[in-house]
């Protein structure tokens, strides 16, 4: 009988939170089909309660809603109770500045993009901005692709995990994918050279996978709605009040597992028959 050994060993527990979309305290106008802030009080709370605590958090993008500085008050506010760091990316919602300016515990690059680089735990987490003011769509250019050429020639002795906004890859989700993604042809030629571990990504709202460049590619759920799943060339536009949670990417010496948490789901853990699983 053929036996799996897991390392126990932690190099990292990172977190992932993505596409909170939070609004200001006094928004009532917004339609935004669920309660976007109640949400993202209960994904934080389930963080502060993992049995094994998360070494970094990761927010991948759409923190703001419509990135007004009022929204932005709020989100601190609701991440206030985290007791770990949190690295801010921007999404098509956010605005850069003021991005910068809620999140200075943040790496940021003296550039014009907001894309960052860390190492927390033994593992490089480089945060690589995937935004143009204005667009819906992921957008890289050489400034930035020369930014990330240099930080994955440095030396390192370890893991590495590329975070953007925008996944890499299409979804099939016509409506999602229409808006394209200038500069994947220069993002493929850096990570051709410099391989990454895996690339963790937002924006589509439900999980899903796919590769890039030879790397895993993963997608987060939205705290909130998800993107509906409908593959037709013409479905519409269309959202659903899906099961949604985080990641926890589970950094190990010798594999990154990538764990989904939901919240929200009122289901107890059912104790096993932990005889059978002790000998």
């Amino acid at each position: 009988m053929l036996m799996l050994l897991c390392d126990t060993r932690f190099v990292a527990l990172i977190g992932q939170l993505t596409d909170t979309h939070v609004l200001a305290r006094d928004d009532q106008e917004t339609e935004v089909f669920v309660d976007n802030n109640a949400r993202l009080v209960d994904a934080v709370a389930s963080i502060r309660a993992e049995t094994t605590p998360v070494d970094v958090l990761i927010g991948t993008g759409d923190l703001a809603n419509s990135g007004h500085p009022a929204e932005y008050e709020a989100l601190l506010e609701l991440l206030e109770p985290l007791d770990v760091p949190f690295l801010a990316l921007g999404g098509n919602h956010d605005v850069r500045e003021l991005l910068r300016s809620s999140f200075p515990g943040t790496p940021w690059v003296d550039a014009e993009h907001a894309s960052w680089s860390t190492v927390v735990a033994g593992v490089r987490l480089v945060g690589l901005d995937s935004t143009t003011p204005g667009e819906h769509g992921g957008r890289l250019d050489e400034e930035r692709c020369d930014w990330l050429d240099g930080v994955l020639r440095a030396p390192f002795d370890g893991p590495t995990l590329l975070a953007m906004h925008h996944p890499p890859f299409a979804s099939g989700i016509r409506w999602m994918d229409m808006h394209g993604f200038p500069g994947l042809d220069l993002l493929d030629e850096v990570l051709t050279a410099h391989p990454v571990d895996r690339i963790l990504c937002g924006h589509l709202h439900r999980p899903m996978a796919s590769t890039f460049a030879g790397a895993p590619a993963q997608v987060g759920m939205s705290t909130v709605q998800h993107v509906a799943l409908d593959l037709r060339p013409d479905a519409p536009v269309a959202v659903i009040d899906n099961p949604v949670g985080y990641q926890l990417i589970d950094v190990r010496p010798d594999s990154i597992v990538a764990h989904s948490r939901y919240i929200r789901t009122a289901a107890p853990v059912i104790p096993a028959w932990a005889s059978e699983f002790d000998q």
